[in-house]
């Protein structure tokens, strides 16, 4: 890529691409990076591409370097949320308007994919004119990043990935260098009572309202852990819940989903210690109740590490392109470079890219123009420092 309008209608182009979970998938955008990249790799390069599921693949193209150095690795995930309601804009239309392009994924993280992207093509080109890079540069193009990750596991299933390489993912990270992630914790929290009529309601167990004591409960415990110095305070979040079967009956069954995001050094046991405790507190409002909790995932926290070598290496790419400092600090999410920290052990992993968290997973999601021009050419930057 030579120009700032070709980082744009590559992203625009990526927009355009549907390639919602659920929903479509994953399929078309990873054509699409397979014919982008037609021609344009070296005849020492490669490209892989590996389905997961049906029609669900992932993609890694690579330029072999000539040292045993670690190898940098981009990871971009294809998929997008759904686009739901509530839009002004084309949702699929890469509209440009104020110095924002419009569209689902254009923050997370199509944007990140384009100017990864167009930073491996100069890199492409740069092998033309001076030979292989020192250190192996591979750009992997990861499916169900907003779901149950199962990209990133293949990828590190496949050796594509290590807990040898310097791993840095796309995503929005509001001008800041991300390092630590709390753990990501999920439950099936239960409540299990006694029906009775609703005139009678001492007859019976409300399970609905020792669900709503045990979750105030779960919250007060997980505001009162400790906070780590890196990553700050844990987090709780109840998305979904159900529980009765009519309106003049106690209810005898309530379920809740938990989602617990604990800072180190808790982890998925705390958790369910919190709930266990809840429930026994709730029990003691509400007799009669008993309680069960139903593991749905984890992944532990991933730790800051000051000393990282990608850390080093990106914050000299920005200062060189900004002339600043970059701030660096903990990812609010979970994302599939952490799933490499945590699978392989890896101390070096980080996301750094256009656009915030802020504007991604809502109507009208867009990232700044300067946002994409900024993380191209510090992409290109650190892509430079392999050669």
């Amino acid at each position: 890529m030579e120009t700032k309008e070709d980082v744009i209608r590559l992203c625009q182009r990526l927009v355009e691409i549907e390639s919602t979970n659920p929903g479509i998938g994953e399929g078309y955008v990873a054509g699409y990076i397979r014919q982008f990249l037609k021609g344009k790799l070296p005849k020492e390069g490669r490209f892989l591409s590996h389905e997961v599921e049906e029609g669900r693949p992932i993609v890694m193209a690579e330029l072999p370097g000539k040292s045993i150095l670690p190898p940098l690795v981009i990871l971009c995930h294809m998929d997008t949320v759904p686009i739901a309601s509530g839009w002004t804009k084309e949702p699929l239309g890469g509209r440009i308007e104020g110095g924002r392009l419009y569209g689902r994924g254009s923050c997370d993280m199509k944007g990140g994919m384009a100017c990864a992207l167009s930073a491996f093509l100069s890199a492409c080109e740069r092998v033309r004119t001076e030979g292989l890079p020192t250190r192996t540069i591979r750009f992997i193009g990861t499916m169900d990043e907003e779901a149950d990750m199962k990209g990133i596991e293949s990828a590190v299933e496949l050796s594509w990935v290590d807990g040898s390489c310097l791993v840095m993912d796309t995503e929005p990270s509001h001008g800041e260098i991300q390092t630590a992630h709390r753990s990501r914790c999920w439950y099936r929290y239960r409540m299990h009572g006694r029906a009775a009529h609703a005139s009678e309601p001492e007859k019976g167990a409300d399970a609905i309202s020792a669900m709503a004591y045990a979750l105030c409960f779960a919250r007060e415990e997980v505001a009162a852990l400790r906070p780590d110095a890196f990553c700050g305070g844990s987090r709780i979040c109840f998305g979904e819940i159900r529980g009765g079967i009519h309106p003049y009956q106690v209810p005898a069954d309530c379920e809740c989903s938990v989602d617990m995001r604990l800072s180190p050094p808790y982890d998925f046991e705390k958790g369910r210690e919190i709930l266990e405790h809840s429930a026994k507190r709730a029990a003691e409002r509400i007799p009669g109740i008993s309680s069960e909790i139903i593991p749905c995932g984890y992944r532990p926290a991933v730790p800051h590490h000051p000393d990282s070598e990608l850390l080093s290496l990106l914050q000299s790419s920005i200062r060189e392109y900004t002339g600043e400092d970059a701030v660096v600090s903990p990812f609010p999410g979970y994302t599939d470079s952490a799933v490499v920290a945590g699978l392989c052990g890896n101390q070096n992993t980080l996301s750094y890219g256009p656009g915030s968290l802020e504007q991604a997973h809502r109507p009208d999601e867009y990232v700044e123009l300067s946002e994409l021009f900024r993380c191209e050419a510090v992409f290109r930057i650190l892509l430079g420092k392999c050669f």
